[in-house]
């Protein structure tokens, strides 16, 4: 399990922190390509200055890497040498 720490500043309620917190799953962490936000593991509000209001917060999130899926194209002469290739196997040994 790897995990990662994100902030969000100047929300306006909880709630939008929450709102935010719960986007984040299943897509990529922000800021950090190759990776997926699993969950939400905890998270702390900060009130924002007196002067300002709202709140920051804290995330810490549990990530996973993505896997890129790899597709090989063949060329018409690769697909022809392994039909070649394949139909000289004998099955019967």
């Amino acid at each position: 399990m790897e995990t990662r720490l994100l902030a969000y500043e100047h929300a306006v309620t909880v709630s939008e922190i929450a709102v935010w917190a719960n986007g984040l799953i299943g897509k990529e962490v922000p800021g950090d390509p190759g990776y997926t936000v699993v969950r939400v593991i905890q998270f702390q509000t900060i009130s924002g200055r007196s002067d300002q209001g709202g709140y920051d917060a804290l995330v810490l999130v549990e990530v996973t890497e993505r896997k890129l899926d790899t597709q090989v194209a063949l060329s018409e002469a690769d697909i022809e040498v392994i039909e070649e290739l394949t139909s000289s196997i004998d099955e019967t040994a």
